[in-house]
């Protein structure tokens, strides 16, 4: 079957404007929803649909985005992504994404990037140098959250988010109010580390009401997508999307908010440090000389950003053998040791590989939840250090 050609499926879906379930109307805003339905690209048998998504928060996007699926569907429009962008974008955002002149497209000409995008892939902003600390950003706390602390690390396969989930069940042990942010838009595990089938909901100021497991407030992509689909957004709507968890969860009244990272020093990372005021950073490593490379990014990348570094764990220091109990260093030794010697941090303890760890984080079950279990012993003592650590660090 022959696709449809584009500017066809663009005026189909504009048209759809009049027929529009009940609950987008509310949301339009300014800008109709011919209007947001900006423009629709074919090349090859893959598709390309812009929308604007200005205004919209993160449920209506999903919506939205949903619905648009449904119809592209019966449109025989090829193999179609949806990118939504910013119609009104700031000043180093203002280029238009180039088009490829191989290109069939409806919906208007493309401009040239300008010379802001330089350096960055099409249609992206340029990203501010960290290395400048006279680059311009405010910071706004989250109303009723005491302190956040950001679990990050240069690589992923270093257990990351074993270390943000553990280590805030075991603060929460203490006694503490903790809510526990899961910011890795494109890979979301928490849901299932902590168990977690429940939805949010909304309350009546429009707020999106976290779920709870073992105590801990939680929030991730993750509850949003299904675990079969790909999430394929640019930078500014993952910066977006990261903004309204921030800002439009109901957090309450929270002693820490820990917000699990993904790896790297991309989007994510560069709208955390600039948007919120944290109380520090842990960075979490293996021994392995290639995942030290990667943490000393990281910590150069909060030094340049004045986030304070808490410390280093350690993650799967040692190989725990299940039969005899003995432990070998599988991943060389020495690690955290060398990353806190370089830069002067503290090292804030080393978790052990064990099989049981993967297995509670499989099953949703996390060990610092289980009473007397070992691994809820170690974390106890990481979760000592950092809150001793930043009792050092506020008192400077």
């Amino acid at each position: 079957m022959s696709m449809t050609p584009p500017q066809d499926v663009l005026a189909c879906l504009r048209n759809l404007e009049s027929n529009l379930p009940p609950e987008f109307e509310t949301l339009m805003g300014a800008l109709p929803w011919s209007v947001r339905v900006a423009s629709f690209e074919s090349s090859n048998g893959r598709s390309v649909l812009r929308f604007f998504s200005d205004g919209l928060n993160l449920q209506a996007k999903i919506q939205m985005e949903n619905y648009l699926k449904e119809h592209l569907a019966t449109l025989h429009a090829g193999e179609a992504q949806i990118f939504m962008e910013r119609k009104e974008k700031p000043a180093a955002q203002a280029a238009a994404p180039a088009r490829s002149p191989a290109a069939t497209s409806a919906g208007g000409a493309a401009s040239a990037p300008s010379a802001a995008a330089a350096g960055t892939r099409t249609g992206e902003p340029a990203h501010k140098d960290l290395g400048s600390p006279s680059a311009p950003f405010s910071k706004k706390g989250i109303p009723g959250v005491r302190r956040i602390l950001a679990v990050a690390s240069g690589k992923g396969g270093v257990g990351k988010s074993t270390v943000s989930v553990n280590l805030a069940l075991a603060l929460h042990n203490q006694g503490y109010k903790v809510g526990v942010l899961d910011a890795d838009i494109y890979g979301p595990s928490l849901p299932m580390m902590l168990g977690l089938r429940e939805d949010p909901s909304v309350n009546d100021k429009n707020k999106i009401v976290p779920p709870t497991a073992f105590g801990l407030k939680v929030m991730s992509f993750g509850f949003f997508a299904s675990e079969e689909s790909a999430v394929i957004w640019r930078g500014p709507m993952v910066m977006k999307a990261l903004q309204q968890f921030f800002y439009d969860v109901e957090w309450g009244e929270l002693d820490f908010l820990v917000i699990d990272l993904p790896p790297g020093t991309g989007d994510a990372q560069l709208t955390l440090v600039q948007s919120l005021p944290l109380a520090g950073a842990v960075i979490v490593t293996t021994p392995q000389n290639v995942a030290l490379l990667d943490a000393v990014k990281g910590v150069v990348m909060f030094r340049k950003t004045d986030v304070p570094i808490v410390g280093v764990v350690e993650n799967m220091s040692t190989f725990l053998c299940p039969s005899c109990g003995t432990e070998s260093h599988v991943f060389g030794e020495g690690g955290a040791t060398k990353v806190s010697q370089r830069f002067d941090i503290p090292v804030l303890g080393a978790v052990p590989l064990q099989s049981d760890i993967r297995a509670a984080g499989d099953e949703g079950k996390p060990l610092a939840a289980v009473p007397g279990h070992p691994v809820r012993v170690r974390f106890a003592e990481i979760a000592d250090n950092v809150v001793r650590r930043l009792g050092e660090i506020e008192r400077k």
